[in-house]
């Protein structure tokens, strides 16, 4: 399993895939692909309090789900983060690649807090985004 932290939209993953190719090299090329936190060597819990509580929802795709739709994961950074990769970041990749995990969920370890009238504050702090 891994987790993605905030609500995605197409434009949201197109800016994050354009990031990535400035950030990543692959055999030369821009690396075109997402961040994705793998659940590795802690429980969800913790990786949740630990990386995604400025996140008020979350993906949690399965490793098979993104590879059963032609998605492979590239370890990139420090552990536990991997990349999404795509292989073309084309309008129906992106859409393929929004499908692909499913439901948004509610984040339980979210840290922001209420206010009135049901609006929330987000906590700031150490966090990837």
């Amino acid at each position: 399993m891994v987790v993605r932290g905030g609500r995605d939209t197409p434009e949201k993953l197109r800016s994050h895939v354009q990031r990535t190719a400035r950030a990543w090299s692959l055999d030369g090329q821009p690396l075109l692909g997402i961040s994705v936190f793998a659940v590795l060597g802690e429980p969800l819990d913790d990786l949740l309090l630990r990386r995604f509580a400025t996140f008020r929802t979350i993906y949690l795709p399965t490793v098979g789900g993104l590879a059963d739709r032609g998605f492979e994961l590239l370890p990139t950074g420090q552990r536990p983060h991997f990349t999404v990769r795509l292989r073309r970041a084309d309008d129906q990749e992106l859409g393929e690649l929004l499908e692909a995990p499913g439901a948004v969920q509610r984040n339980p370890a979210y840290a922001g807090r209420e206010l009135s009238e049901g609006r929330t504050e987000d906590v700031p702090g150490g966090y990837h985004r």
